[in-house]
């Protein structure tokens, strides 16, 4: 199987974090490894480096645990790799390897996960094929239009895995059954503002895979090819309303060989459009004609009059990479390529107009950077439509670029994403968030690889849910999602049903967790218990959209009540009973509940939204209508203890309106009177938005929380509107 990026045991970061972390600093551990998982914290392998498995999703096999996700450390959104770890106790891992990664093929031989991006790996085990399946979030490498899966199979969990014949694609495409995603076909816009009947207008989807290059006109840089690579083009006349037709040109394919020597040998240029020593072109002057040169290092000399080129000569023209040679008349294009005064040999291809009322053909598109053995990267690689009046296509997975054509189905758009299979039914399901509009549900095939199309269906429309994560206990199935608010975290909430095939089943979505999800996103349920008696952990991302690599894990105890409600609540370590299974957290007591407090004046408060101080320590923090809200900032908010008190932490939950970008900047006292006081803390320089948990040591009565501003650090400027605590719990060692 492919292994991920060698490196060497770091024991001495691996017992310095482990001594960091005995001191108070996050999870237990000791010169063996981790007691606990550390929360919000870097969490390290057995060999001492971060591990990179984000949005990632666990599966126990023969009494192992395996864990996959995201590999960042190259802190870019592009594909890098899927990392597999291994566990026995859920706490220490060691890293198997990259079970996919660019080059990873599928069963044709196509490399459709080079240059990419693969997000929110799950994985799942088959037990009636023997086969583990793992699902992917897939997308180019420069946006989210195609908004895909890609599916994969192994038959050993730790791999080799292969990419399945379907390669990557949006579910439900291509079925017969009349169900799914019509390009051609009018779709509500939720995202626009309805009538007075409550209708939103319709919009008609376009293909968004393969990527399409601007009609007339060259790409932008598309790539910088680092590794083997087929890249490949085709022209298309789009119909009068700007899909793609079935009138296009032969495909174009080029492949990049990198870490080659190329060759030495000097060769001719080559002139495009070329099927002969004459070419047709059209008779509206607006089809171009380009020259590459497979040489590398060698300059392109050209003349549009017939002559022989000349360097130095009148009448001769050194060419310029993406040169358009306007095809506005009969002519012959020659060209040479030369380098250290070497000469090849010439080439021509002479154009002549087509006749009146006679269509030429439609070339393929020119690619600017030619096929061969490249010894460094490939950089600047361009497309340029010959044929006026075409639009291009391209693909860089060695898959031949077809956009379905007006009316084909291509199916449903599919981005934040889980699957979940059923202990109960043995069945298995994906469920997907869709255009910021639906969380749609769908079964898989009995195999796992494919969705079953006439199963699908659409809720939560128009709230915008995505991440899901579900979990069956007893006789419901819970899920929990997050809303889409790009990388900032928001109010989780959660729903059950007794039938996932219901759509009508959902009962209504509550809040759980703190207003940010103590800022994080969820990944998966796991029931850890190895006594027969559920025992639940939530897993989820805390994303640093500045340094993804960077970005840690939360793992927190999660329960479900008989009334049907799901809690957890923040800890800053995990610890796992090896024996039980059970989960636990931090043993220290909370003593600012409904403690007397003073604050900054408030906003006015009315019946149904209540901004006075006391609001945060009362001990609701979901993001519900009751909350402190000065009247901007700087201000300040502090709690009488009532009595000394030997403090272990202060967890904060500040406001955060729908996902916003704004960081509360404050420091943390304590004090004996009320009137001396003495810094715990300092987050004066703070930019992360909304949940934060903080250390405290020393005998206090008095805890105080001074914020400074409140900063938006996307626009760089004030926030102040936004300043606000949903709730301030401060924590007493164990005992007090």
């Amino acid at each position: 199987m492919n292994k991920i990026y060698p490196h060497t045991a770091r024991l001495a970061l691996l017992l310095g974090t482990a001594l960091g972390i005995a001191l108070g600093m996050g999870a237990p551990a000791s010169a063996q490894g981790y007691t606990s998982i550390p929360n919000g914290e870097t969490y390290l392998d057995s060999a001492g480096v971060a591990i990179q498995a984000h949005g990632g999703f666990t599966v126990k096999h023969d009494g192992m645990y395996y864990w996959v996700g995201e590999d960042k450390a190259h802190n870019r959104a592009s594909f890098r790799g899927v990392a597999m770890y291994k566990s026995a106790d859920l706490k220490n891992w060691q890293l198997v390897g990259a079970i996919l990664t660019p080059e990873t093929l599928d069963v044709n031989g196509n490399q459709v996960l080079a240059h990419c991006k693969i997000e929110r790996p799950k994985i799942l085990f088959n037990q009636a094929t023997g086969k583990f399946v793992l699902w992917g979030h897939w997308e180019t490498y420069d946006g989210y239009g195609p908004s895909q899966v890609v599916v994969a199979t192994a038959d050993q969990i730790e791999g080799p895995y292969t990419v399945t014949a379907k390669g990557h694609f949006r579910p439900g495409e291509g079925n017969t059954e009349g169900v799914g995603y019509h390009v051609g076909i009018p779709t509500p816009d939720y995202g626009a503002t309805p009538d007075s009947s409550g209708n939103y207008p319709t919009f008609i989807p376009k293909p968004a895979y393969p990527p399409v290059v601007a009609s007339g006109a060259a790409s932008n840089e598309l790539l910088n090819f680092g590794y083997d690579t087929t890249l490949k083009a085709v022209a298309v006349v789009p119909d009068a309303e700007g899909y793609a037709s079935n009138t296009r040109s032969a495909v174009n394919t080029v492949s990049y060989n990198i870490g080659a020597a190329p060759s030495a040998t000097l060769v001719a240029p080559v002139i495009a459009p070329f099927t002969g020593a004459q070419v047709t072109v059209n008779a509206n002057k607006l089809d171009k004609a380009y020259i590459t040169s497979p040489t590398q290092g060698a300059s392109i000399y050209y003349t549009v009059d017939g002559s022989t080129p000349v360097p130095g000569a009148a009448g001769t023209t050194l060419y310029v990479d993406g040169t358009a040679i306007p095809l506005d008349a009969n002519k012959t294009v020659k060209a040479i390529a030369v380098r250290a005064a070497a000469q090849s040999p010439v080439v021509s291809v002479t154009y002549a107009l087509a006749a009146a009322g006679f269509t030429a053909p439609i070339y393929p598109p020119v690619i600017s950077v030619p096929g061969g053995n490249y010894a460094d990267p490939v950089a600047a690689v361009k497309i340029y439509a010959t044929s006026s009046g075409t639009t291009t296509y391209f693909t860089a997975d060695g898959k031949d670029p077809d956009p379905p054509v007006k009316g084909e189905n291509m199916g449903f758009g599919s981005r934040d994403f889980t699957v979940f299979l059923d202990p109960a039914t043995g069945k298995a399901y994906l469920v997907t968030a869709q255009d910021h509009v639906y969380l749609r549900v769908w079964q898989l095939s009995d195999d796992f690889t494919d969705v079953v199309p006439s199963t699908q269906y659409a809720m939560f429309i128009n709230q915008a849910r995505e991440a899901p994560a579900l979990v069956r206990h007893g006789d419901y199935i819970y899920m929990l999602t997050s809303k889409q608010s790009g990388w900032y975290p928001n109010q989780l909430l959660y729903t059950r049903t007794l039938d996932i095939a219901n759509p009508s089943g959902w009962e209504a979505q509550r809040p759980i967790g703190d207003n940010t999800g103590f800022h994080s996103q969820p990944t998966q349920i796991i029931n850890t218990s190895k006594t027969g008696t559920p025992q639940y952990v939530y897993l989820g991302d805390r994303w640093n959209p500045a340094l993804l690599g960077s970005s840690t894990y939360v793992w927190l105890p999660l329960t479900l009540a008989a009334d049907g409600a799901m809690r957890f609540a923040w800890t800053p370590w995990l610890k796992i009973d090896d024996a039980t299974g059970q989960a636990s957290g931090a043993q220290d007591q909370l003593v600012s509940l409904g403690k007397p407090v003073a604050a900054t004046a408030n906003v006015a408060s009315s019946a149904t939204a209540r901004r006075t101080p006391d609001q945060a320590n009362d001990g609701v923090i979901d993001q519900s209508a009751h909350f402190y809200q000065p009247t901007g900032a700087p201000f300040f908010w502090q709690v009488d203890l009532q009595r000394e008190v030997d403090l272990a932490r202060i967890d904060l939950s500040f406001r955060s309106v729908g996902g916003s970008d704004a960081a509360h900047r404050y420091k943390v006292s304590g004090s004996h009177d009320g009137a001396s006081w003495t810094q715990l803390f300092d987050n004066s320089a703070n930019s992360r938005v909304g949940f934060q948990s903080h250390p405290l040591s020393g005998t206090y009565r008095y805890v105080r929380i001074d914020v400074s501003q409140v900063w938006d650090m996307v626009h760089n400027q004030s926030a102040s509107w936004s300043a606000g605590i949903y709730e301030a719990s401060v924590y007493a060692k164990a005992g007090n």
